[in-house]
């Protein structure tokens, strides 16, 4: 068998092989470090022996792929593959090196149907790449794991051990496993692939550069180019939460009727509350639209379907009384906020008539702006329902023009900012190598300690509301356009508040 072992150094593209025990985690660590949530490209299963063959999973940027990952089937007979090994090698005499013996049981029992996995698993490891080892920190250290990581040694392959802690909890088997893997790897570190981060996954690949030296620069170009795509999915998430507020905060449900509409009480009645209700599925869609867009960017396309269609149920609906209880500003601070949108539209006037009035009706902007706050932030989400059109209302043809939406409560843009970032919070904190239900449920923040308003707006300094509270009151029907500063701060803003969520651990 020619020796190849050199020939991971020299690929353009650094291989490294995911391997380890049946059901360790090995295909879940590999999903998540390459974003792969298709369960037909990368099958993660509960199920033994789910990885059959070698498969090989590319971690792509912008179409190029940087590194590669070899999915391996788990060890099945690591005990008895180390001791034919051991058998060879004593045969041999120890002017062999180790390496060789591993060489000789693959090319001894390659194509046949003896030790079948701990032959694929180690042609590419003999080839070049580095290795990867997971185990289950959850459970404790058997026979067979020490056989395993003796294989692994003889290899002579730059390699680091993962564990994986697939329970979630630790079960007091650490030092063990950290005693045993530490000697017979390079490097072992603690990585859960049901939970880990962005931040996680980046740590990750930079522990690759302590084992595999001969492809620092690629790995390290590798760290920097995720680093700036994943700035820009921030920033593409920024602009998808502007435009579902944009969008939420604009629209109407609109209705022409029969000019006699007033002399039919009852008529009139059905027709709001219908109005309404189709404002209400309008919001929920505008919702559901901007979030399938969020699972696009942060490549959890596989959520769709468990997704689509529950996002009001999943989420609580924007509309129930508990969401409104929990989401959004307390009665406090709608009025410290009401003040400044109030006082915002008072400048205005002030500036329309040549900044002439001594600033009066800033003042009286800023007492309506508070007042209104103070008095709608007991409501919940009551459907404004209104005549946009001339003084008489009527049409053309002698109708009424009338419309729904958004709610009259100040309280409104604030809850949909909270959904919103309720939502990501849970998406970026998503691993991709979970395969279990896409479940968000406010009943999180319920639970919380206290009572009242939970969500993030209200954790917001108070300058935070301010910029923020300034360009959503802009937003309102049938006040002035936002200024575009007022939309360039609002964006800035919610950017810094993405960030500070991936960063709170």
């Amino acid at each position: 068998m020619d020796r190849s072992s050199d020939r991971g150094s020299q690929n353009e593209v650094p291989q490294f092989a995911v391997v380890g025990q049946v059901n360790e985690g090995k295909s879940s660590v590999l999903a998540t470090l390459v974003e792969e949530g298709d369960q037909s490209k990368i099958r993660v299963s509960e199920t033994p022996g789910e990885t059959a063959r070698c498969q090989s999973i590319g971690l792509e940027i912008n179409g190029r792929k940087v590194l590669e990952f070899i999915d391996t089937p788990g060890f099945q007979r690591a005990r008895q593959a180390l001791a034919w090994m051991k058998g060879h090698h004593e045969k041999a005499g120890d002017t062999r090196a180790l390496v060789e013996s591993v060489e000789a049981f693959v090319e001894e029992f390659r194509g046949t149907r003896d030790f079948e996995d701990e032959t694929r698993l180690l042609e590419p490891v003999l080839g070049g790449a580095g290795l990867v080892y997971v185990v289950d920190g959850s459970k404790p250290v058997r026979p067979h794991h020490l056989a395993e990581m003796e294989i692994l040694r003889w290899t002579g392959r730059p390699r680091m051990a993962i564990l994986n802690n697939k329970g979630g909890e630790s079960g007091g088997f650490e030092a063990e496993w950290k005693k045993h893997l530490g000697e017979s790897f390079n490097l072992t570190r603690e990585f859960n692939a049901h939970r880990a981060r962005f931040r996680e996954r980046i740590r990750l690949l930079q522990h690759l550069l302590e084992i595999e030296e001969g492809h620092r620069a690629v790995i390290e170009e590798t760290i920097r180019l995720l680093e700036r795509e994943w700035e820009q999915r921030r920033n593409d998430a920024a602009d998808v939460i502007v435009g579902l507020l944009e969008e939420c905060l604009t629209q109407q449900a609109c209705r022409n009727v029969s000019g006699d509409l007033d002399h039919r009480r009852d008529k009139r009645e059905q027709l709001v509350e219908e109005l309404s209700e189709q404002y209400r599925q309008e919001i929920r869609k505008i919702e559901q639209r901007q979030h399938r867009r969020l699972l696009d960017i942060f490549h959890h396309k596989q959520a769709v379907g468990e997704v689509e269609g529950q996002s009001a149920d999943v989420m609580g609906d924007l509309f129930a009384r508990e969401v409104w209880q929990v989401l959004g500003l307390s009665r406090g601070q709608l009025v410290m906020t009401g003040v400044v949108s109030g006082a915002a539209v008072g400048l205005m006037g002030d500036l329309a008539i040549g900044g002439l009035s001594g600033g009066i009706p800033t003042l009286i902007g800023g007492a309506v702006g508070g007042g209104f706050a103070l008095w709608k932030g007991k409501a919940l989400a009551e459907i404004a329902v209104s005549n946009p059109l001339s003084p008489s209302g009527k049409t053309k043809l002698g109708g009424v023009r009338l419309c729904a939406g958004p709610p009259k409560n100040p309280n409104f843009p604030w809850v949909l900012l909270d959904r919103v970032l309720f939502y990501y919070e849970h998406l970026i904190t998503r691993a991709h190598g979970r395969r279990d239900a896409f479940v968000i449920d406010l009943s999180e923040l319920e639970g919380g300690e206290g009572k009242g308003h939970r969500g993030y707006s209200s954790r917001f300094s108070s300058s935070r509301r301010k910029k923020l509270g300034k360009w959503l009151s802009a937003l309102q029907p049938g006040k002035q356009s936002p200024l575009a500063e007022d939309e360039s701060q609002a964006w800035q803003e919610i950017a810094l508040i993405l960030k500070s969520l991936e960063d709170d651990v």
